[in-house]
């Protein structure tokens, strides 16, 4: 093949290229619709465990419930000599209760001490006295090793010679209130039998030809289909070939609490390969086994996996004719590109003779180097701008760092003043930001509040919100000037006087008499101010003094007046809060932050700006930021 022409080779190259990626695409497709399949399995095992699970918890749960009652209940029901009434009723509603056991201290006043009824057939015996009965369960190892335990917990299963039941008991001990002092008087134990149990397990259907096995926390079986190994058989006992190489560690498959899959040949069903989920029964520490033949879960999708194979190898067989006939018919010769190189770069066709004319490659390359010297051109320009840009960008960070500075960030802002605490965030949309905050004291009894936001972005932008907050400042200062309505008006002047870019500022400026709880402010087309009041109600400081800062020389504000309470907490935010939005463009809203702030009350300023910012976050998921962010909380103490 390489003797023939540069056109036919390239070709055959993207011929078996297109088809490597074809079957590349086939296999992943096929291994991922295979680990799909895998977690479908899983999950139908997870339903059909869980089904499973939950009818033995019904026994489970319920004969637990009885015990409880009955521990609760068994003082009043002897006084009311009303016990056998009562356990007949109990053995007659759950079939699945074999026996009760009650044992009582005899230094307790009441007609008698020891009872015990038990299900025989259709029918029920009840027998009491003064002395404890003998049985199969009270004289078993088991049982006596619960009853040392003194506490509410289940036995380990017990074979009952009365009935030929296989049961586990519940023990629950009996408590007395005597002269104030609760003291235990005796004990509750119930029979869950596990034939019934049993019964109800294997009539849920696990596939074809699957069953559930449960065993007891040392791996004993207390149900199985085959029923002949019940109590006789034990996870221990597993012939190998169960397992084949694979083999169990037992031990730690006991003492574990993971659920999950593995694949074993169980000996019910022949030795086939099957999977096995295996969870646990959380009150009493089971072990559920879900048994389902292997074959049963994959046979079905066989045929379609065929299917897909054959497909594909026709596919391919489609894609390799349908490539290898357009590149040999549509491709243009490798002649044509080299002209248009060729053209591209300004090299006539004429400056070759002979044979040299006729080598397409040398035309190639000489043409790329042409490029390679324009690339070169190029890229000396590219970096040139890309230092120009560096520079610009490192000029912004550095008016981020001096803005930055003019933002208090040390908290607690008045560790040694005891009526108030206040905590603030800031947070810019970019680098530079058009938020301002402030707090200062213009004397010792007076706190200045100011949160203001500038119209506008970038540099221009952040620098007017610098001088605004220098102005405010030094304006809000002067102990000759106390009213908030005289502090903005001086302020928007001065402002007016050095805005050539248009730009306005909305502000809030409040001053708080720390020791009277008096607030006075003056809103300037700023966002609403919330009070946090201390008895959970929110109040809305709404009404605007006036319009926004630097348009407009010489115009007049008000002020108004608010009296603050003790616990009472002043919110103050920029409208990035309440337009932040959501991959939807819906606004966070003044509706939703007002719904927050009632379940802030009674919290610290740091902990509500935290959980405003959180909520605010968890709202906006993964949409940009586009506004600035600013929040300041005070708390007054009185």
């Amino acid at each position: 093949m390489l003797d023939k022409s540069l056109a036919y080779r390239l070709s055959i190259y993207i011929s078996l290229a297109v088809v490597a990626v074809f079957i590349a695409f086939i296999v992943i497709y096929f291994l991922f619709n295979m680990k799909i399949i895998e977690e479908n399995i899983d999950n139908k095992a997870v339903s059909a465990g869980a089904e499973v699970a939950a009818e033995i918890k019904k026994y489970v749960v319920t004969t637990k419930e009885v015990t409880q009652n009955v521990a609760d209940q068994i003082v009043f029901y002897d006084q009311k000599d009303y016990v056998q009434p009562f356990f007949d009723h109990l053995l007659r509603k759950y079939q699945f209760i074999n026996a009760i056991h009650i044992n009582i201290d005899s230094t307790l006043e009441l007609k008698s001490h020891n009872y015990f009824s038990y299900r025989e057939n259709d029918s029920t015996y009840f027998f009491e006295g003064n002395k404890p009965f003998e049985n199969c369960v009270s004289k078993h190892p088991n049982y006596k090793a619960l009853a040392e335990g003194k506490k509410q917990n289940w036995s380990e299963p017990i074979f009952c010679e009365r009935n030929k039941h296989v049961v586990v008991a519940f023990y629950s001990p009996i408590y007395y209130v005597r002269n104030d002092k609760t003291i235990q008087i005796g004990e509750v134990v119930c029979e869950l039998s596990l034939l019934q149990l049993n019964e109800s397990i294997n009539k849920i259907k696990i596939g074809e030809k699957g069953y559930s096995v449960l065993m007891s926390k040392d791996g004993t079986y207390i149900s199985h289909p085959n029923k002949e190994w019940i109590l006789t058989r034990n996870l221990r006992d597993i012939p190998p070939e169960v397992f084949k190489k694979r083999q169990l560690r037992v031990d730690d498959f006991l003492t574990s609490s993971n659920t999950g899959s593995i694949v074993a040949y169980p000996e019910t069903l022949n030795y086939e390969k099957s999977f096995v989920y295996h969870s646990r029964i959380e009150e009493n520490e089971w072990i559920l086994l879900l048994v389902i033949p292997h074959k049963e879960l994959f046979e079905p999708l066989y045929v379609p996996i065929l299917k897909m194979l054959f497909f594909s190898v026709l596919g391919i067989l489609i894609i390799y004719i349908l490539v290898t006939y357009i590149s040999n018919k549509q491709i243009q010769p490798l002649s044509s590109v080299t002209s248009q190189l060729t053209r591209f770069t300004n090299i006539s066709s004429e400056s070759y003779a002979g044979e040299e004319s006729m080598n397409e490659i040398k035309q190639v390359a000489d043409s790329l180097n042409l490029m390679k010297l324009w690339y070169e051109q190029y890229q000396l320009k590219a970096s040139k701008e890309e230092k120009f840009n560096k520079l610009q960008h490192t000029d912004l960070l550095q008016a981020a760092e001096i803005q930055k500075s003019l933002i208090k960030v040390d908290f607690p802002a008045f560790p040694n003043i005891a009526e108030i605490d206040l905590f603030a965030s800031y947070n810019p949309a970019r680098i530079v930001s058009g938020d301002l905050f402030d707090y200062f004291f213009k004397d010792k009894d007076h706190l200045v509040l100011s949160m203001g936001d500038v119209s506008g972005s970038g540099v221009p932008a952040a620098l007017f919100m610098s001088v605004s907050q220098t102005v405010i400042k030094t304006i809000a200062s002067d102990l000759a000037i106390k009213r908030c309505s005289s502090i903005v008006a001086r302020v928007n002047n001065e402002l007016h006087s050095n805005n050539m870019h248009q730009f306005f500022l909305t502000l809030f400026l409040g001053i708080l008499d720390i020791k009277t709880g008096k607030l006075t402010y003056c809103n300037a087309a700023h966002n609403s101010t919330y009070i946090v009041k201390a008895n959970g109600n929110i109040e809305v400081l709404v009404e605007s003094h006036g319009l926004p800062l630097g348009l407009y020389r010489d115009k007049g504000y008000r002020e108004g007046r608010y009296q603050l309470e003790k616990g009472d907490s002043i919110v103050l935010y920029t409208d990035g809060v309440t337009e932040r939005s959501d991959s939807n463009r819906l606004f966070y809203g003044h509706e939703r932050l007002k719904e927050n702030l009632k379940s802030l009350v009674g919290l610290e300023p740091k902990e509500m700006v935290k959980r405003i910012e959180t909520s605010v976050r968890l709202f906006a998921g993964d949409a940009e930021q586009n506004d600035d962010i600013s929040i300041l909380v005070l708390k007054y103490y009185g």
